[in-house]
């Protein structure tokens, strides 16, 4: 099985050495060890997005997560995360092809139409759509009985793995040191964490790859 990576962003501040993380996710152990930034001062609520550590999981695994992540030799923020085997959603024809090729969008050209079934194929559009566009017919692209199945045949769907995306990040039951953060649903899913020297933080972290991103093009 392959492992699907997270990097781990916020700040974090030491007065001397390095602040040291732990973290444990799902009952392993997946992180510990000194984080990559310890000098960025916190002046008020934290926002620099410094990547602090990385770790891998099984890319199966996903849904609910216990989450605990002890803090030793100064001060942490937690901030997002973000992975890479995330879905996503790109053109099969990009918007740059429309915009040269059909800017009225009432009067798309034979040679349009064919290029578009071809790209498309005949198992996206179905036989008669198929058959239309070939033969030059189709009156409208974006308007009509067509259209949703137009728009449906120009998305491609794929896992990208050289990539990363950020994560939900919903961190739910939130504590430090026991102590309840009393989130609400969507502060769960912003909300960054200030862990000090010696405090640990814990959470049901919510991961599904399932997320889907739209990316402009291909």
């Amino acid at each position: 099985m392959a492992n699907r990576t997270f990097k781990v962003y916020g700040q974090a501040y030491a007065e001397a050495g390095d602040v040291t993380a732990t973290l444990t996710v799902g009952g392993v152990q997946v992180f510990n060890g000194a984080v990559n930034d310890s000098t960025t001062v916190r002046s008020g609520a934290p926002t620099t997005e410094n990547h602090l550590f990385t770790f891998t999981l099984d890319e199966n695994t996903t849904g609910d997560l216990s989450y605990s992540l002890a803090v030793s030799g100064g001060e942490l923020c937690l901030g997002p995360t973000s992975y890479n085997g995330a879905v996503i959603q790109t053109p099969v024809v990009p918007q740059s092809w429309f915009d040269a090729n059909m800017p009225d969008n009432t009067n798309v050209s034979a040679e349009a139409q064919d290029y578009l079934a071809d790209q498309y194929g005949e198992e996206k559009l179905g036989t008669t759509l198929y058959n239309k566009m070939k033969a030059g017919t189709l009156s409208s692209y974006y308007e009509g009985a067509d259209a949703d199945t137009l728009g449906a045949a120009n998305t491609a769907t794929s896992t990208e793995w050289s990539g990363y995306y950020r994560a939900d990040d919903v961190r739910s039951s939130a504590q430090v040191d026991g102590q309840s953060l009393s989130w609400t649903d969507e502060e769960a899913k912003r909300n960054w964490v200030i862990i000090e020297d010696g405090q640990t933080f814990t959470c049901t972290w919510k991961f599904s790859p399932a997320t889907v991103f739209e990316v402009a093009e291909a």
